[in-house]
């Protein structure tokens, strides 16, 4: 076996050129401006396989520390490969234009959440840019933390590279506390940080596309460490954080609630209030855009397809989804969980169940699937790309087809490895902080 016969220097030389390959192809699929789905999703599959095999061959070889040259290579290809993309205008998604919509409102005076960017009486302000806002006719659905970092973009100048630097530090910072949670963990540190540094979806997302996750994610990683080391406050604190980034994380609470204390909890909920009071203004308008997401959006469902399926109607399969993920919260909350476990369950369930699936999303898993290896979820932290198939065919005619071949690919498999790590976990004792 290969493990058996490198050499710590080998295993850096082969880690190395791995890395070379993974950036190679990210830096071609973003620079390069390849069709999709092809070559485009074939220079991503390309740049997970290398990130894949560079976790294998750090994995085989857990018997002994790594050194300085490991660390070396893990942190440097994180920072190349962001690097490389950061100035690369995003193609796969426009997301990034209402961020910078909502920022620049509200360096004018006015609250994000009052109108939509179409709305006649913010004619005046509108951009060069605001053309490319999706869903114009929406009002915002992004809480207030993520707003108010928004206006911080805007105060610095309110430019895609400023955007994306500001996701990318964030996203680093994760990064680095991930890295800290795993020592007090006693996890892997160096494969832990290789799972979530050098994921081509993680690069893609942040650096190229300049989605905000990383600033939930950084959030999530301090509470997950202050939990750790027994600061309610800091935790509630950042639980609080992560969930005015988007509001998910906030389901958490219930399973968490006894390791916060009453006053981690109180925390918790005056954060929110806080950063809550500056946009109250908005009124009922303040869930407007939110309600609109949650009753129609759809894209790359899952096993929602056969709950709609199993309970049509416009409404029906939403809340039998919803409430199945009460179900799992109700599950963690009385049974014995690690914080990143509880998390990786709540969040994940309410992925694995969602009508609305954009390849983002799986990143807010990620750093607790690299935690706990988790193969599902690894696996469709690449296999979700493939929602990108379509990407040409819309941008030519408005119209995002999604063939069933590609959806069975990103599904069929991650339920498959998920019944197995099920199965096994029931044969065998878990560890305090393994799987499933």
């Amino acid at each position: 076996m290969i493990n058996l016969i490198l050499s710590n220097r080998q295993r850096v030389v082969l880690l190395l050129a791995l890395a070379l390959i993974e950036v190679a192809a990210l830096g071609a699929m973003a620079w390069g401006n390849p069709t999709f789905p092809a070559p485009g999703i074939s220079l991503f599959v390309l740049a997970f396989v290398s990130y894949a095999g560079a976790a294998w061959a750090l994995a085989r070889h857990r018997e002994s520390s790594p050194g300085t040259a490991t660390w070396l290579v893990i942190w440097g290809t994180a920072m190349v490969g962001r690097l490389l993309l950061l100035p690369v205008e995003p193609r796969l998604s426009d997301d990034i234009y209402r961020y910078l919509w909502d920022g620049h409102v509200q360096l004018s005076g006015v609250n994000p959440f009052r109108f939509a960017p179409a709305d006649p009486a913010l004619i005046d302000i509108r951009t060069p840019w605001h053309g490319l806002i999706n869903n114009p006719s929406v009002s915002t659905i992004y809480p207030p933390l993520a707003q108010v970092v928004f206006l911080l973009i805007a105060v610095l100048g309110s430019g895609l590279a400023t955007a994306k630097a500001v996701w990318v530090a964030l996203d680093l910072f994760a990064g680095a506390v991930l890295v800290a949670v795993a020592r007090a963990t006693d996890r892997p540190a160096a494969l832990v940080a290789l799972l979530y540094l050098w994921s081509p979806l993680l690069i893609v997302e942040t650096a190229w596309s300049g989605h905000l996750e990383s600033l939930g994610l950084a959030a999530l990683m301090v509470f997950v460490l202050a939990l750790e080391r027994r600061h309610a406050l800091a935790g509630g604190t950042a639980l609080a954080a992560a969930a005015l980034t988007k509001f998910a994380p906030l389901a958490v609470l219930p399973a968490v609630a006894k390791r916060l204390g009453i006053r981690g909890v109180a925390m918790t909920a005056g954060a929110i209030l806080v950063l809550l009071l500056p946009y109250l203004g908005a009124g009922s308008q303040l869930w407007a855009g939110l309600e609109t997401y949650a009753r129609h959006w759809r894209f790359n469902e899952g096993a929602f397809a056969l709950i709609e399926w199993a309970f049509p109607g416009p409404l029906r399969p939403r809340l039998v989804a919803a409430s199945l993920v009460l179900g799992v919260v109700g599950f963690v909350t009385m049974g014995r969980f690690t914080v990143d476990r509880a998390l990786l369950w709540i969040l994940g369930t309410g992925i694995a169940l969602s009508p609305t699936v954009h390849p983002w999303y799986v990143l807010w898993v990620l750093p607790f699937a690299a935690l706990s290896r988790n193969a599902a979820w690894l696996y469709l932290s690449g296999a979700v790309f493939l929602g990108y198939w379509g990407l040409d065919t819309f941008q030519g005619t408005g119209e995002w087809p999604e063939p069933t071949p590609v959806r069975l690919a990103v599904w069929i498999p991650f339920y498959a490895l998920l019944l197995h790590q099920v199965v096994r976990s029931h044969r065998s004792e878990p560890a305090a902080h393994g799987e499933p």
